[in-house]
């Protein structure tokens, strides 16, 4: 059941301006790596423990076949299906129509309901026989994210770059003041 990323988010949850502020930093010299490096992979780290996605991306489930009831969606907050795809029982990609399943963005993780009197159609019995490509995350800007990953997210970048050797070992120490923060926004499985 890989769950594999599509469209990457337009922006990040916290910006070089934050990041500087936080760490009172007057030039520029951090800027490119915070950019590039450590502000996308300190949110990637936050999703990961989160086990949501932050900021609105385009995701998509692969699945060997249809389940007997819902197709859960390992993550919360879907936005919207872009498409759900399968393979007929001659292996022939086919849409599925709208018509016959909804999205129940309320539960988490998210998921996929059949609306009254549908069935999922029958599939090839090969693996990835469906495909189910969403739209995830709170929104798309960064005062869509909750301020506590925000917030975490600042104080981790802050200290990957008081120690950046943390970063490349992926040892950075404990920040148990901080690291509280994520707990409210947590999804017991991981994505």
């Amino acid at each position: 059941m890989p769950l594999i990323q599509i469209n990457a988010p337009g922006a990040e949850p916290v910006t070089v301006n934050d990041i500087k502020a936080a760490a009172r930093i007057d030039d520029a010299y951090f800027d490119a790596a915070l950019t590039a490096m450590l502000i996308p992979a300190i949110r990637r780290m936050a999703e990961h423990r989160l086990g949501r996605r932050l900021i609105t991306q385009t995701v998509e489930l692969v699945l060997d076949g249809f389940p007997p009831e819902h197709i859960d969606l390992r993550l919360p907050n879907a936005q919207a299906i872009v498409s759900l795809k399968y393979l007929d029982t001659s292996g022939v990609e086919q849409s599925l129509a709208g018509a016959v399943y909804q999205l129940d963005s309320d539960s988490q993780p998210s998921r996929v309901l059949l609306k009254a009197s549908q069935s999922w159609p029958a599939t090839q019995s090969v693996p990835n026989a469906v495909r189910i490509r969403y739209t995830v995350g709170y929104g798309p800007a960064a005062t869509d994210v909750p301020g506590g990953i925000r917030l975490w997210i600042t104080a981790h970048v802050v200290q990957a770059l008081d120690n950046p050797a943390g970063l490349n070992t992926g040892n950075l120490p404990s920040l148990p003041y901080v690291d509280r923060l994520l707990d409210a926004e947590t999804i017991s499985q991981v994505a």
